[in-house]
């Protein structure tokens, strides 16, 4: 459907391209600015390559989660390459991934009620949850419809993925290169540390300001900032895997956590404009009361790990992050090996002191 042309740094062997499943983050010893660019190269590569197979739906999801990782990174430089350029690149990948929010929310509200059906069984009669997932996914279909073959959305997503990468590929990475993004990222803590600071501090601002106004604008906010986060620690995974790696998996419990949160949120709004969805007012009511309730288990679950996530000073946490990135300009080639066994394939177990006790939680990983 759409031709992709490798960048000579993939064809020529410097990296091995990742899948948009693992492989986001930098190498030992690669330097910062080439590990960057090669990232988002890849990122912008590997979902164009998506939208050439016959699973468009796949292709819609891995485009969101490679747009959503872009723009992690690109928040991690922000204070280097300067608000203009940020803000161009971030808009432009936002407003893309938005073509195609319909489609993921038209899916995921269908699957929001077998959830709350799982949690509740036996609470309402099945067909209540049975005719309102039909209707939902009738609606899903149109809407999935109007996007893939009603409009030029994929389309424009794939030239926007494609320009992208083509900037990406003019970003100078060392000082006999030019270009208009300016001078290369120097290979240093002091690039990212403003923004993994900024990143991590407004992470915690907005968990505060959620649980002091409940609100779901006020929980989604924070779920973004904990997004951009994870992505970030998924670059940096190999400063100390094994610690950075687990912060890394927790963000990622907590995102999905919180994603649950918000699609009931949304289910709900959804359903206050069209009651037709469950048009018997009375079931409407009892769903609704259910659905509110889930919800706040899925908060009380969130104030757990983001207690853990957030328990440093914006600083601090700045400072432990760059600790590990001067440890790995040690020399190391000692015959003795300094990680552990955990690996990307591995999850830490996720433990609850006495106390701390997580409501019963199930999610599914999303991006």
């Amino acid at each position: 459907m759409w031709a992709v042309e490798r960048h000579p740094d993939v064809m020529q062997g410097r990296h091995l391209p990742a899948g948009l499943g693992d492989g986001f983050e930098l190498r030992p010893g690669e330097p910062l600015g080439r590990g960057l660019r090669r990232l988002g190269i890849e990122q912008c590569e590997a979902a164009i390559r998506r939208f050439a197979g016959e699973d468009v739906d796949l292709a819609v999801h891995e485009a969101r989660k490679a747009m959503k990782r872009i723009r992690a990174m690109l928040r991690l430089v922000r204070p280097v390459i300067g608000d203009r350029v940020y803000r161009y690149e971030n808009r432009t990948l936002r407003d893309a991934a938005r073509l195609l929010a319909g489609i993921r929310d038209g899916a995921v509200s269908v699957g929001t009620v077998g959830k709350i059906a799982d949690r509740f069984g036996g609470a309402l009669p099945l067909d209540v949850f049975d005719d309102l997932s039909e209707r939902l996914d009738r609606r899903a279909v149109h809407i999935r419809q109007r996007i893939i073959h009603e409009s030029d959305a994929i389309e424009r997503v794939v030239a926007t993925l494609e320009r992208t990468r083509v900037r990406f590929a003019t970003w100078p990475v060392d000082d006999t290169e030019r270009s208009p993004y300016g001078s290369p990222l120097p290979d240093r803590f002091a690039t990212i540390g403003g923004g993994l600071t900024r990143t991590y501090a407004r992470g915690g601002q907005e968990m505060k300001r959620a649980y002091a106004s409940p609100d779901a604008h006020n929980f989604h906010m924070w779920r973004k900032r904990v997004k951009y986060l994870r992505h970030q620690m998924e670059i940096l995974r190999p400063l100390y895997p094994e610690v950075v790696g687990a912060t890394a998996f927790t963000l990622e419990r907590l995102g999905d956590i919180l994603g649950d949160e918000h699609d009931i949120a949304a289910l709900l709004g959804l359903l206050a404009v069209t009651p037709r969805l469950c048009p018997d007012p009375t079931e409407r009511s009892l769903f609704a009361a259910l659905a509110q309730h889930r919800r706040s288990e899925l908060q009380a679950a969130a104030r757990v790990l983001g207690t853990r996530a957030y328990a440093e000073k914006p600083a601090a946490f700045a400072t432990r992050i760059e600790s590990y990135w001067d440890s790995v300009r040690f020399p190391t080639d000692v015959g003795i090996e300094l990680t552990g066994s955990l690996d990307r394939g591995e999850r830490p177990p996720l433990s609850l002191e006495a106390g701390a006790r997580l409501p019963s939680v199930t999610v599914e990983r999303r991006v």
